[in-house]
């Protein structure tokens, strides 16, 4: 690497507390705690940013732009029927053309003032926030100074027709535009290769995330270790899966009245919610159903349990929360969804069952929880999978290969 200073800002402006955000917070640290001296490290967000993770960061820098979304919250020009809404996207455009040039303007001032040489976007999703794509823009115009402009895809492209037109004009941009494209899955890296007309080459490199051994740490969550536990963790919404995981417990209970269920998630779509609630008792299994909900660090009790199963129905880009279990030694039974085969190895640090094979999935599950010397293997191997490709150590070593 070259030895001279560099200065390398990274940007993240996602406005929900998510996976996105803290793959930003991940990959800032762990370059401050890799890199040397020789590497200055800006942490930036757009001003008024709500999200709380932003805050406890070190140094994070707020810059002086402000989001589409923020405008468009503000003057209620969202919804309403199919007139409504495409008037309220003509008119979106006339008001925020100039916030975008005026942004651009700021991000340009701000790169050039710090020499920034490196810049790293953590995007949401393909075509993705416009403030990380007005970044990667006065990167580009910088282009003499900013040599690398790197744009990191954490989830898929929107999948609805008003995207797929507009994805011809965005794929030449951020060809243009960028000198790396990363995303954090094979499947995503897949999915624009077939489905996009990038012309740069994209490399993947995998979330890396930190946890600490907590167990006993809380008390919120009280489960009986003389029980077969078996956990959830997921926001009640149809594609996280909850009804399967549900059914999936009627037929362990069947067989075997000593397992206990838990799910960790808050209540994102409320008819969802309540017709799982009604599938619970439908089922007789109220007293051996445990629902929480507004847990902090949900992913500290998961050395408590068993087994972690992951009913996902819809395609993950990678799924984080098989990591966490993972680096728990907790083995993971999921369904073949997006990336998640990716981390989840089948037979070696837990199984993959088709999506929607919810009596082959309660079988892996019996088949872990009745054999323990195959669950301490799975054990060692899940922590051995987890330090070696998705620690941030792992994550942090790749990123420094960009630079």
């Amino acid at each position: 690497m070259d030895t001279q200073k560099r200065n390398i800002l990274i940007f993240c402006s996602n406005p929900v507390n998510g996976g996105t955000v803290r793959m930003f917070y991940e990959c800032v640290t762990g370059l401050r705690k890799e890199l040397d001296s020789n590497y200055s490290i800006y942490s930036c967000t757009n001003k008024d940013n709500p999200v709380e993770l932003y805050k406890k960061m070190d140094k994070i820098i707020y810059l002086p732009i402000t989001s589409e979304e923020q405008i468009c919250k503000t003057r209620g020009l969202y919804g309403g029927s199919v007139l409504e809404r495409f008037m309220k996207r003509i008119y979106r455009g006339k008001i925020y053309g100039p916030i975008k040039k005026n942004n651009i303007k700021e991000i340009k001032k701000y790169l050039l003032e710090n020499k920034i040489d490196t810049v790293i976007v953590h995007n949401g999703g393909y075509v993705g926030d416009d403030l990380c794509n007005q970044v990667l823009k006065a990167a580009y115009l910088c282009r003499n100074t900013v040599k690398k402009r790197i744009c990191v895809f954490h989830n898929d492209f929107e999948k609805n027709l008003f995207y797929k037109i507009r994805l011809w004009k965005y794929d030449k941009t951020i060809s243009k535009e960028t000198t790396e494209i990363v995303t954090v899955s094979q499947y995503t890296k897949n999915r624009l290769q077939a489905s996009t007309y990038i012309t740069r080459n994209i490399r993947v490199i995998y979330n890396g995330i930190k946890v600490e051994n907590s167990r006993g740490k809380n008390k919120v969550i009280d489960i009986d270790d003389s029980k077969r536990n078996i956990l959830m963790i997921g926001n009640f919404m149809k594609n996280k899966g909850q009804r399967e995981f549900i059914e999936v417990a009627y037929y362990l209970y069947s067989n075997n009245p000593s397992y206990r269920f838990t799910i960790i998630g808050n209540i994102y779509e409320q008819e969802y919610y309540e017709e799982c609630i009604k599938l619970i008792k439908k089922n007789n299994l109220q007293n051996v159903f445990k629902i929480y909900h507004n847990i902090n660090n949900a992913s500290d009790y998961i050395d408590m349990f068993d087994v972690m199963v992951v009913p996902s129905l819809y395609d993950e880009s990678f799924g984080l929360i098989s990591v966490e279990a993972m680096a728990k030694g907790c083995p993971v039974v999921a369904y073949a969804c997006g990336g998640i085969p990716e981390v989840v190895i089948d037979g070696r640090n837990g199984y993959i069952v088709p999506i929607g094979a919810k009596k082959e999935m309660a079988a892996r599950v019996c088949e872990l929880v009745d054999n323990e010397d195959l669950r301490k293997k799975m054990r060692i191997q899940c922590i051995k999978d987890y330090e070696e490709r998705f620690s941030v150590d792992a994550m942090t070593e790749k990123y420094v290969e960009l630079l």
